[in-house]
């Protein structure tokens, strides 16, 4: 019979049959879902103690369990002690390292070790893979080089702009197929061999050296006896020939392309259908002072959000989201606007393309730079679609935002302002990361451009008896045996992405579980733990780099079904919607619209979460074993890292533990994995930070001469690239600076959690020692229900006629009311007595206070549990070490 009542195994927590010697409860039965109740009854036993006759032998904290472990007496059958599950975590058994009988809190020790070798065996791969790279030749040329992406190859092969012989000709011009043509358009080109020029030409450009395919003739002489010897000769021919020029146009970095819209189309849908590719990751070479300028913009709008989101959490919220409506629709009918060129061109009415200024709508829209006009339009009819549908999702978060899912937002935003507010430490790591951030955004752009660069050069093109010859033509092809070796590397990128982010969250839960387990004086926590992110940095270096290089490399990939699913939930209205906020006539018919459409939609969302695989689902049942088990995608969340520093235990067991405590109970329930929480101020913050980020980046592009001018050498061929890769990395960096409100809140819920049950497992501080009271109406629907049974046996309280009837309800509210004001008495009376009393008087009114709560007819247990009250300063090991000075008021 486990206390802990979720998993036999000592990993899942401790686990009594019998608290403190207390004989195991009195009659309780083992029933593994509940566990037996601690030996005081955890306050549910009769008003009248004769009732069930005496009272078991209370056992109060015994020093001895800070002297090596737990005293003989209080040892379970077969020698198993209480603190089993934590002694394993523990390095030895000394009298500084042993677990904090207040707070729970395990001594510091090394976890996941394996797992910080295997990162940095997968870094040094990468170091290899990219040295290889740069460094590798192939037939006497680079196996990689970057400027394969930014530059053209001409018909021999050369880089356009860079080899030898074509310095000065950095753009590449496909000739005409007939030597003797001229006009401004041509009527076939030659795309097999393209030609190095300094600029794209007109009709009244100098003719243009270009290579034409080659002439074969063959000639068979007989000879020998008879005439029995017959031999073949074969000749080939390639010329160079001058051609006239024709209008062309600079198009998608250093390339030029016909102004005919049939001879434009040939080339994007021949020579450069795939090249576009890697001439856009080829943009990733220059623009990274722009990207650092978007990166100083997201740290200044992430601390400007911070101060917002804190002072008003609700109009913040709703206001961005209309604003992102207002903007995804617009940008919707933009792109929708593309469908009249499509019309006006298939009715022939070019009068009709003038008046709506169409040629004016093209200049705007990007997609019509780079594609065909039909391909363009294609795509922006589909940009348009997507768009909208965001927008239909963004209009229906507004409908939960609005309505009474974003009730206790506003709340878990106070409490989580309330703990970085007392530690202004905190909020200088964000700004670090993010700075961090670029900077290996920098690096790992730069080296994937070698991987995607590695090619080799195709001399030998002529066959001859079916023996390949060399001649004048070398083409270029890329090695399609690195794509493996590309997987590897963004596998790796995103790994150590992450890992900065780990990083943070993982201080974050330091600074946020050394602040909950300060005790509070009368309502407040008054003291400050001292700089919670250098003692973080250094526990996590020295004990925790191993788990959080695990998390990182799993946590990512699961984050994106619980996105998948908050979207769904988020977007869809329920039977909570509203649209307005506030009361009055047109409002509330507003809403009650709202609430008749989200009743329609909640029955199309319960038969999707009814299909919902298990591994998607939030539920802990049915257990399965291994990594990919019931509601793995909400298993192995930054909240793993939370019971990773109060039991320094493994990643995955402590992200099973973390699932589990928090399934637990209905307000870390609710709020933690069911979406309620602060997850919508963390969407519109990394959203409208990335949006921001990205329309900075591509504006400051276009408006630079040095970045449009394909003849500068920090000429970006593809600003659309770019631009996407600054919102990813300008979101990135905001969602950094909303974990301050999010991971903040769902550590401090997770602390409730633990601190609740530890108390009732292994006798810990109470709640009301360290809960804060801004976070005390957010847990209020679970902080007064205990955790033991109200009667005795196996069954639960609810199997119990009794308990249905109302007069009996009715008794057990006012007994529970009741029990709650003796005891804020007893508390009341026992701080004044030791404000005016020593060390030793203080012993004597706690035990005076015990007689009180037992004489007095209270439910056992109300006595203090300790007959010594607790000191200003915490002898236990805690989150600092032992005796950590300011750890305590």
């Amino acid at each position: 019979a486990m206390a802990d009542g979720f998993h036999p195994d000592a990993a899942y927590g401790p686990g009594p049959t019998e608290y403190m010697g207390g004989g195991g409860g009195g009659g309780y039965g083992p029933d593994p879902g509940y566990g037996p109740p601690p030996g005081d009854y955890g306050g549910y036993g009769p008003a009248d103690p004769a009732a069930y006759g005496a009272p078991q032998e209370h056992y109060d904290y015994d020093p001895r369990y800070d002297q090596g472990g737990p005293p003989q007496d209080v040892m379970l059958d077969g020698g198993q002690d209480l603190s089993q599950s934590y002694q394993q975590y523990t390095e030895s058994k000394g009298a500084t390292n042993v677990i904090d009988p207040e707070t729970g809190i395990a001594p510091r020790r090394c976890t996941d070790c394996v797992c910080l070798f295997v990162f940095l065996f997968y870094v040094l791969g990468m170091l290899i893979l990219v040295t290889v790279a740069k460094n590798g030749t192939v037939g006497g040329r680079p196996w990689g080089d970057v400027r394969r992406l930014t530059h053209g190859h001409d018909f021999k092969g050369r880089l356009c702009g860079v080899d030898p012989g074509v310095e000065e000709k950095p753009f590449l011009y496909w000739c005409r197929q007939s030597a003797t043509e001229w006009g401004p358009h041509p009527t076939q080109l030659n795309l097999d061999f393209a030609s190095c020029v300094e600029s794209c030409p007109t009709t009244n450009f100098t003719k243009i050296s270009c290579l034409f395919k080659p002439q074969k003739s063959m000639m068979s002489l007989k000879g020998g006896p008879f005439a029995t010897v017959e031999t073949y000769h074969v000749q080939f021919q390639q010329s160079i020939i001058k051609t006239n020029p024709y209008d062309s146009v600079a198009f998608g970095g250093r390339f030029c392309i016909p102004t005919n819209a049939t001879m434009k189309e040939q080339i994007l849908h021949g020579p450069l259908k795939f090249s576009r590719v890697f001439y856009s990751i080829g943009s990733l070479q220059d623009p990274w002072a722009v990207l650092f300028g978007a990166t100083v913009l997201s740290i200044c709008l992430g601390y400007a959000y911070v101060f917002f989101i804190k002072v008003m959490p609700r109009l913040f919220v709703i206001s961005f989201l209309y604003i992102s409506w207002a903007l995804f629709t617009g940008a919707g009918l933009f792109f929708l606007y593309a469908v009249v060129g499509l019309v006006a061109k298939q009715a022939g009415d070019e009068a009709l393309l003038e008046k709506l200024k169409w040629e004016a709508y093209k200049e705007h829209n990007p997609l019509f730079e780079r594609y065909t006009p039909e391909s363009a339009t294609i795509i922006s009819l589909t940009a348009a679609g997507f768009l909208w549908c965001i927008s239909c999702g963004v209009l229906g978060t507004i409908t939960h935002v609005a309505g009474e899912g974003f009730h206790y937002v506003p709340d878990l935003v106070d409490a989580a302002a309330e703990c970085w507010g007392a530690m202004k430490s905190m909020l200088v790591p964000p700004g670090v990361e993010a700075v961090i951030k670029f900077l290996l955004m920098w690096v790992l752009a730069y080296n994937f451009m070698f991987l995607v660069s590695v090619g080799y050069y195709e001399e030998r093109r002529l066959i001859v008896n079916e023996k390949l010859y060399k001649d004048e033509t070398a083409v270029y092809h890329f090695d399609i045996t690195i794509l493996p070796w590309i997987a590897y590397y963004l596998f790796g990128w995103v790994w150590i992405m992450e890992l900065t982010t780990s990083c943070g969250q993982f201080l974050i839960s330091f600074a946020v579980i050394s602040w909950y387990f300060m005790k509070k004086e009368g309502y407040r926590k008054t003291g400050v733990p001292p700089m919670p992110p250098v003692h973080g940095t250094l526990d996590g270096v020295l004990y925790h780099a191993g788990s959080l290089c695990l998390g990182a490399a799993i946590i990512p990939w699961i984050r994106l079904i619980r996105i998948f699913n908050w979207i769904e939930d988020e977007s869809v209205p329920n039977e909570e919607a509203a649209c307005c906020v506030g009361e009055g006539g047109l409002s509330n018919a507003f809403n009650a619209c709202c609430k008749c459409i989200g009743g329609l939609c909640s029955g199309i969302t319960s038969r999707r979460k009814a299909c919902t695989p298990p591994c998607c689902s939030t539920s802990p049942e049915p257990r399965t074993e291994g990594l990919v088990n019931a509601g793995c995608a909400y298993r192995y969340t930054k909240n793993g890292y939370n019971d990773v520093i109060i039991r320094s235990q493994h990643f995955l067991q402590a992200s099973q533990r973390a699932f589990r405590l928090i399934h637990k109970y209905d307000s870390t329930r609710t709020y933690l994995l069911e979406g309620r929480g602060c997850q919508v101020v963390t969407a519109v913050g990394v959203v409208s930070i990335g949006v921001i980020g990205m329309i900075f980046t591509y504006s400051t592009l276009m408006d630079h001469e040095a970045f449009t001018d394909p003849t500068s050498p920090s000429y970006v061929a593809d600003p659309l690239s770019i631009a996407l890769l600054g919102f990813f990395l300008c979101a990135n960096i905001g969602y950094s600076f909303m974990m301050l409100f999010d991971h903040t809140a769902d550590t401090l819920l997770y602390c409730y959690a633990w601190n609740k049950k530890f108390c009732k497992d292994v006798g810990g501080c109470s709640v009301d020692d360290y809960l804060p009271e801004s976070l005390r109406d957010i847990v209020d629907a679970d902080f007064e229900e205990d955790d033991a049974y109200v009667f005795y046996g196996q069954a639960r309280p609810e199997m119990y006629l009794s308990t249905w009837l109302p007069s009996r309800r009715s008794q057990m509210k006012n007994q529970r009311f009741q029990d709650k004001e003796r005891t804020q008495m007893a508390t009341g009376t026992a701080t004044m007595g030791a404000a005016a009393a020593t060390a030793s008087q203080m012993g004597v009114l706690g035990t005076m206070g015990s007689a009180m709560g037992t004489s007095g007819g209270a439910p056992y247990g109300y006595a203090p549990q300790s007959q010594v009250p607790y000191q200003a300063v915490s002898t236990g090991t805690g989150i600092y070490g032992s005796q950590s000075p300011g750890y305590a008021p």
